[in-house]
């Protein structure tokens, strides 16, 4: 096979024309027809760039090292095969919009479903997995209604596994001071009623369950804390009865604060989802029905 011939069959096996083949290599038509035809022999800077073109080595395309192959000329598909793989593929694309659809729908009826569903009463059921209340350091053995010392009580909650998904995201903290003693009262005259209590509501960290109160200048105030739950996703609330209930220990002999007792509940009143009241066993087997 002559030179002119073997770049001929190279040419051919990319589908290039004649016209094509002198575009990249900066020549005529008329130039690639005679090297073709063996009129000519391209120039050592033409036969580089046709080796590079074909993949070869300028031996190679000259004939002087081994065998040179034809590249494969590239396949194409049929028609008819063309026209079922794009079929294919807008089913595909319809198939998957429409089970976006259907899930979307899913979505919306389950979660309908989820806040229809009945509420019933939690009794004796533990919502809580850890109930703890940590006091700050205090000094004791003073009278109560003299404290000029502050108290933080930093609450931890943790519900069970059976509230997946709920997360505790606040407290209500209902705070009941004391009386004064009637002889520091105007006059000396007792008081009837004791002073109206006061609320403060505290934001929990929803990954730990923990907030804290502080009370300026303890005076004996007895705490009582209640908590809300949220379900993620649905939004659904509950809300409990006391969780912690604090009160001042006080030796009225002497009206000193002797100390403060903490009482935490794991187990609050509270009306929860059917479904997961269900879940949780009653903490006391005389309930079970």
């Amino acid at each position: 096979m002559t030179l002119g011939q073997r770049i001929q069959e190279l040419r051919k096996g990319l589908r290039l024309s004649q016209e094509e083949l002198g575009e990249r290599m900066g020549v005529s038509r008329q130039a690639i027809s005679k090297w073709e035809g063996d009129q000519a022999i391209p120039e050592l800077d033409k036969l580089i760039a046709l080796s590079k073109l074909f993949g070869l080595t300028v031996g190679q395309l000259l004939g002087v090292e081994q065998p040179v192959p034809a590249p494969a000329a590239p396949q194409r598909a049929p028609r008819w095969q063309k026209f079922l793989l794009a079929g294919m593929g807008s089913a595909l694309v319809i198939l998957s919009i429409m089970t976006g659809i259907l899930w979307s729908q899913f979505q919306v009826l389950n979660r309908q479903t989820v806040l229809n569903e009945d509420y019933v009463d939690s009794r004796d059921r533990e919502l809580f997995q850890t109930a703890e209340c940590q006091l700050s350091d205090m000094e004791f053995d003073f009278l109560w209604y003299e404290g000029d010392q502050d108290l933080t009580l930093d609450f931890t909650l943790r519900p069970v596994k059976q509230l997946k998904g709920w997360s505790v995201i606040g407290y209500t903290a209902v705070i009941q001071s004391r009386p004064k003693p009637w002889w520091l009262e105007p006059g000396g005259q007792p008081e009837t009623s004791a002073p109206p209590p006061r609320t403060e509501y505290l934001t929990a960290d929803p990954k730990t369950g923990k907030a804290a109160l502080t009370l300026p200048e303890y005076s004996g105030e007895t705490v009582r804390v209640h908590a809300t739950l949220r379900e993620k996703g649905t939004g659904r609330e509950v809300n409990t009865g006391d969780v912690f209930t604090v009160a001042p220990e006080i030796a009225f002999d002497s009206s000193t604060l002797i100390g403060i007792q903490v009482e935490p509940n794991p187990a609050p009143d509270a009306y929860i989802p059917k479904s997961i009241a269900l879940a949780i066993p009653r903490s006391d087997s005389r309930f079970e029905s």
